[in-house]
């Protein structure tokens, strides 16, 4: 199957972004594929089928989602008509200064980070279609970001960053107000709880709260707490530690930053609490263990 990488896209090593419009002939198939990097797609009209995940979806003009790095999607479009849609393709760390804001924002996380995870359900679809005011502005911003990006005039970038940022929040919103408006299949507590590991997994470096995480999942700190411990085996800081911890230990091995530097790298804003929930853990100082004997 096919891998796309980023440098096949990125012509700027500053600027990890690209934009396409792109029209999917009708009857056509798009193989399988995955790539490096991540992928925002827009139907703007037509439809097609597109299977990710090992699911197959109908989609239609005004369907928008997320794809992380490394899913495996195809697309066939329907027989009587082209389907067109936008590309948007991004590295993480495009945004990353904006994405530490948004995900403070509990209807972002759960459209930009949980949704995706959460398609491994059966009964979940990770996309809903826009109403058609709601497509028509994103429709607008896309079109105007696209605008940018080809004709690449003085200030082109700092335009597109913003105008990204725009729907990534409008998205975020409307993904939240429709969900609440339509009754949606439900997904289990536990498919919840999985989806919140994940992101934990993904996002130890960041001041993650009970109070932020228990809202994402719609349940009191109490029920979050007692949910989290029964699906992680230990509570939410206790988790997020070992996690932290894990990818301390592995740059103190791999590389040769300093304490310090690992210490703010893996999320402990003070080094002397990152020495205490490394030794807890480990039962040895950062430094001991950068420097004991390979065999042990």
């Amino acid at each position: 199957m096919t891998v796309f990488k980023g440098d096949m896209f990125f012509k700027q090593e500053d600027f990890p972004f690209f934009i396409d419009r792109y029209t999917i002939k009708r009857g056509e198939y798009i193989p399988s594929h995955t790539h490096d990097f991540i992928e925002l797609v827009f139907v703007v009209e037509g439809s097609a089928e597109h299977d990710m995940s090992g699911h197959t979806y109908q989609l239609a003009a005004g369907d928008v989602f997320v794809l992380e790095p490394n899913v495996y999607h195809s697309y066939r479009c329907a027989p009587e008509k082209d389907t067109v849609v936008y590309n948007v393709l991004f590295e993480a760390a495009f945004l990353q200064r904006e994405m530490d804001v948004l995900q403070q924002l509990p209807s972002f996380v759960n459209f930009f980070y949980l949704l995706p995870f959460l398609r491994k359900s059966h009964s979940f679809v990770p996309y809903h279609p826009l109403l058609p005011v709601q497509k028509l502005q994103i429709q607008s911003h896309l079109a105007a970001i696209y605008e940018e990006f080809t004709e690449r005039r003085d200030g082109y970038q700092l335009l597109i960053k913003t105008r990204l940022i725009e729907c990534l929040v409008w998205l975020s919103r409307y993904h939240q107000e429709n969900r609440e408006a339509v009754k949606q299949p439900s997904v289990s507590e536990r498919a919840w709880m999985d989806s919140i590991i994940h992101f934990v997994e993904r996002h130890y470096h960041q001041p993650l709260t009970l109070q932020q995480l228990s809202q994402l999942s719609g349940m009191s700190v109490s029920s979050f707490t007692a949910k989290f411990k029964e699906a992680a085996g230990m509570s939410l800081l206790d988790y997020k530690h070992t996690v932290q911890i894990r990818h301390a230990s592995t740059l103190l091995l791999s590389t040769d930053k300093k304490v310090l530097d690992i210490a703010l790298e893996t999320g402990f804003g003070d080094v002397s609490f990152f020495n205490r929930v490394f030794r807890k853990h480990t039962g040895l100082t950062p430094r001991e263990y950068r420097s004991r004997p390979a065999s042990q």
